[in-house]
């Protein structure tokens, strides 16, 4: 009689042997090293990045998601390229955001220091021929937006017929004003604006107020038959369209507002989770929002912005009832794309996870 052995696969340490002759190599997806960190604002940086792998052909303004790990934790974010599509090195300008996730990393973080990513997705790009006026309006961190399509268009010779208006509450929290003013003065067909709502202007490319109809006249372009470019907090994105509709040739706006998600007051009654491609089965509190509820298992499903936006943790549901937290709308049916940050069970589930 004999007996067949059965030994482990070797590809895990293969895995390991091949990950400390090539550090930065990973079976899970790509990783880019921190090779510098540049100031770009009192409170943000710039973040300079070598990928290990070739990302894939990718269009200025678009996102890249990077996967760190924090005190025994696995977390996620997405930020804007600001550099260009075949560039060698990656850079993505971040917000210090006090208590933020990312922001205690990098606290912690050193030349050197690895990151997962993935490749790049989403963005807005103009979509009307490059003679067209163009209009950029941004706030806040929505500048990495508005800047990756002027270092593109400057990387054409193209500036002529573009302009932005740009937003923040002190001057000292603006990003990229010398290279602006810069392009401003090699483009003189480029108009640049900047809007100060807590400081009082000080140079001829500066503006006071907030965005509303009386301030209009100020913008550096007319927005009457452009195709205008919005990225910001969901309350500006909001005020450009109601102002600028009907006289704008296209509007194309994003925002990186989390929505308001309507949490119980009180602990709800738990129900049960099941995960159909890996066969567990969890109990969760039936309000909790289900990437919430997953990481508080243990669990790391992909995910990105955590706002319903980008559509990374996306999954399929089977079975069960579920509420999208953004208007507590119920949704009995099965769907091919519950996005876990935003909805929350009302019933037992079965997603495909």
């Amino acid at each position: 009689m004999s007996a067949t052995l059965s030994l482990p696969p070797f590809r895990p340490a293969w895995h390991y042997w091949r990950g400390l002759l090539q550090p930065g190599w990973s079976p899970y997806g790509n990783t880019a090293r921190l090779l510098r960190r540049t100031p770009a604002a009192v409170d943000s940086e710039t973040l300079w990045l070598k990928p290990f792998r070739r990302l894939r052909d990718w269009q200025p303004g678009q996102h890249l998601t990077l996967g760190f790990e924090l005190d025994g934790r696995r977390f996620q974010r997405s930020f804007t390229l600001v550099s260009l599509p075949g560039e060698r090195e990656l850079a993505i300008t971040v917000r210090r955001v006090a208590g933020g996730r990312f922001a205690e990393w990098l606290a912690r973080a050193r030349d050197g220091e690895r990151l997962a990513i993935s490749e790049p997705w989403g963005g807005l790009r103009f979509a009307l021929p490059q003679a067209s006026q163009r209009l950029l309006m941004a706030a806040g961190s929505g500048i990495t937006a508005a800047m990756a399509q002027i270092r593109a268009a400057a990387a054409r010779g193209q500036l002529a017929g573009l302009a932005l208006a740009y937003w923040v509450r002190e001057r000292a929290e603006a990003c990229f004003l010398e290279e602006l003013q810069a392009l401003q003065a090699r483009f003189p067909d480029f108009r640049f604006r900047l809007f100060l709502t807590g400081d009082a202007p000080q140079s001829a490319h500066e503006a006071a107020g907030r965005l509303e109809a009386g301030l209009l006249p100020a913008l550096p372009a007319s927005p009457e038959g452009a195709e205008v470019l919005a990225c910001g907090p969901a309350g500006f994105v909001a005020r450009v369209e109601a102002l600028l509709r009907g006289a704008a040739a296209r509007i194309a706006t994003e925002s990186f507002t989390p929505p308001l998600l309507r949490l119980p007051e009180a602990p709800e009654a738990n129900v049960t989770l099941h995960l159909r491609r890996s066969g567990r089965t969890l109990s969760i509190p039936a309000g909790t929002p289900l990437l919430a509820a997953l990481e508080a298992a243990g669990l790391t499903p992909p995910h990105g912005c955590r706002q319903g936006l980008c559509g990374r943790c996306a999954c399929a549901k089977a079975e069960g009832v579920h509420l999208d937290l953004r208007d507590d709308s119920l949704h009995p049916e099965a769907s091919t794309a519950l996005k876990l940050c935003i909805s929350a069970a009302r019933s037992d589930l079965v997603i495909d996870l």
